[in-house]
């Protein structure tokens, strides 16, 4: 897949391409996923949002880190939200899980609905990432807890797929970002691994991943 096709499908995976895309996506970040989801610190009757979960692969972990949880998936992509629907099915008929399209810079959801919120990658592709933010914290309860994460910008400009609408951050720009928007940061964590891009090479890699209270 060339880089600029690549950058394009994981902003927004669509197409005949999609369902692959997610898998590696899955892949590559499985446990950066599980680390996010174990500092949510996840309590019984949690309502949880959750900013671009692709196929919502890891929405089975969140279920099984406490009880009685209540989520809802957002996500750009039809494609995604259809294939996580389907992943889910039985939590979705269950009526504790819902997917829907959408954008977190337009959340349709009442002030003060949710008590945690999760990104894992997806801060990269906001144009205005105060619009998201303002939004994000306006949806959470007081004192709410948001964890979001990202690849450091001193691995993720050495992927070839970066240059392509990729805009990229170290955690010192992003806790200066938070802090603006009045989020109160509780811990930032540095995580390493090796393992494989979504272009399929060997790479070390490097993630921030920050939770912050609202």
């Amino acid at each position: 897949m060339e880089p600029h096709f690549l950058a394009s499908q994981l902003r927004c995976p669509s197409g005949t391409e999609a369902l692959d895309v997610a898998q590696k996506m899955n892949e590559a970040n499985g446990s950066l996923n599980h680390k996010c989801i174990d500092l949510l610190q996840l309590r019984s009757s949690d309502s949880l949002l959750e900013i671009g979960p692709g196929n919502g692969a890891f929405v089975g972990d969140i279920f099984n880190a406490a009880d009685k949880i209540s989520y809802v998936g957002i996500d750009w992509s039809s494609e995604m939200v259809a294939e996580a629907e389907r992943l889910n099915e039985h939590l979705v008929e269950q009526e504790c899980v819902r997917f829907q399209q959408g954008s977190s810079d337009q959340l349709p959801f009442e002030a003060g609905f949710f008590d945690k919120v999760l990104t894992v990658h997806t801060l990269y592709f906001w144009e205005m990432p105060g619009d998201h933010l303002a939004e994000i914290r306006r949806v959470m309860k007081p004192a709410g807890l948001f964890c979001i994460a990202f690849g450091d910008s001193s691995f993720m400009k050495k992927l070839p797929f970066t240059p392509y609408g990729f805009h990229l951050y170290d955690e010192a720009e992003v806790c200066t970002l938070l802090r603006s928007f009045e989020f109160q940061i509780m811990d930032t964590y540095q995580h390493k691994e090796s393992g494989f891009s979504n272009a399929g090479d060997l790479v070390d890699k490097i993630f921030n991943i920050i939770v912050c209270k609202a």
